[in-house]
């Protein structure tokens, strides 16, 4: 099925009121709000063919791309025409989360518990670099691909591998059976980071372990402390990890920066479990932005039993060198803000639609809110569909680039009317 281009019908009337309306737009502009533009839309057996899948999106220039059930597809990000496919000879079962340049990594084979080729693709030129097997002879499962100083890095239930960026040559593969502690979860970029999980932990991960990724081989150790166990790799320079409080009293959590060798930097205490939302492992968590700098978090609340007495969850600025906090938000129209990324200098921010007043007034659409990083003032951008509004309030997969702001289902099963949406600017 071809995408569905959301476009404006046109009729007659529209021109006798014409100066009306241009006047109300102009005004709502001046304001900071604007329209809602949908742009275009894919459903749900587009994407993964009927069956189940959990896609992955990039945005590079102006192409948006997508992983499908046996295929790279890239689609013009404004009009969500095909501009290029790149078949696999299997079923996508994981890819990279941010490309590296122009390129990412896709895990695919015959069925999810086959798991057992990997490729590169070229986002830019719409093509497959290269394709190799996985080393693991045995039934290879759904894993974690991740992309790290040009180095590939495959991580499955039983074994980890490593394949060049540039031409997919082996570099190096560990086999985790009959061994005590077990890679479980990789943050990339920069550096590579794994977590580990040991057979005392219970599957929990306690310890993180840089890595060097083109011999495989551990620089560094960290340790998390008593009580609380790894929930998220944030960043991998510098380290950033996302901590939860463990057992008895563990409504807690913390975020823990570390140097280049591993030592701790700072750490920042929040009160109450956190509210990050990592569905595909540590690396992939909503609710939460790093940069050099920086860590911007949507803050936890309170619960109430007065609705009067409600408050809604801002968006939270720390200092990563010092563990401070700078300033949080004042949220406008009265709903929570969950932070999405950097655009230049900026802070992107999705809010949900606001409950409507008196007499069966509506409130506000759900709508992006820029947010300056200096201070935490907010900017009204400009609004959404509110059809989309339980996918900004849940853990969809969002991604603003190049002043378009996508949303698209985590787990797609093939029955969605809508599985994805793309959004422009009103003027657009």
């Amino acid at each position: 099925m071809v995408p569905v281009r959301v476009t404006a019908r046109r009729r007659p009337w529209l021109w006798a009121s014409l100066a009306v309306v241009l006047a109300f737009l102009l005004t709502a502009r001046a304001c900071g709000g604007g329209n809602s533009t949908l742009l275009w839309t894919l459903d749900g057996r587009t994407i993964s063919g009927g069956d189940f899948l959990r896609p992955t999106m990039w945005a590079t220039g102006a192409t948006l791309a997508i992983t499908r059930a046996r295929e790279v597809t890239g689609y013009d990000a404004a009009t969500g025409e095909v501009r290029w496919s790149v078949p696999l000879a299997g079923r996508v079962c994981a890819a990279s989360a941010r490309p590296a340049g122009d390129r990412v990594a896709v895990q695919f084979g015959q069925g999810r518990h086959r798991c057992d080729r990997v490729a590169a693709v070229d986002l830019k030129g719409g093509r497959k670099l290269w394709e190799q097997p996985m080393p693991s002879a045995e039934r290879v499962g759904e894993g974690q691909v991740v992309v790290s100083e040009d180095v590939v890095v495959v991580d499955e239930v039983h074994a980890t591998a490593a394949f060049r960026l540039d031409d997919g040559r082996p570099l190096w593969d560990r086999n985790s059976r009959d061994v005590d502690c077990a890679i479980q979860g990789l943050a990339s970029g920069p550096a590579l980071v794994a977590g580990q999980t040991c057979d005392a932990d219970k599957g929990k991960v306690r310890r993180v372990e840089g890595i060097d990724p083109d011999s495989g081989r551990a620089q560094w150790r960290y340790d998390a402390p008593p009580g609380y166990v790894v929930k998220a790799m944030v960043s991998s320079r510098p380290v950033v990890l996302g901590l939860d409080g463990d057992g008895p009293g563990g409504d807690r959590s913390r975020y823990v920066v570390l140097g280049p060798s591993g030592d701790q930097i700072t750490s920042i205490d929040i009160a109450g479990k956190s509210p990050l939302l990592c569905y595909r492992g540590p690396h992939r968590c909503n609710n939460i932005v790093a940069t050099g700098d920086s860590l911007y978090i949507r803050a936890n609340v309170r619960p109430v039993k007065d609705e009067k007495e409600r408050t809604f969850a801002p968006v939270a600025s720390f200092d990563l060198a010092t563990g401070r906090a700078r300033w949080s938000t004042e949220n406008p129209g009265g709903n929570h803000l969950f932070p999405v990324g950097m655009d230049g200098g900026r802070l992107i921010a999705a809010q949900p639609k606001t409950a409507g007043g008196a007499r069966g007034q509506q409130g506000e659409p759900p709508r992006l809110v820029s947010v300056d990083p200096a201070t935490g003032k907010t900017s009204i951008m400009w609004s959404l569909t509110r059809k989309s509004d339980f996918r900004v309030r849940s853990g969809a997969d969002r991604l603003y680039a190049q002043d378009r702001f996508f949303l698209m289902k985590q787990l797609v099963t093939g029955k969605e009317g809508t599985a994805f949406r793309a959004f422009g600017r009103p003027d657009e």
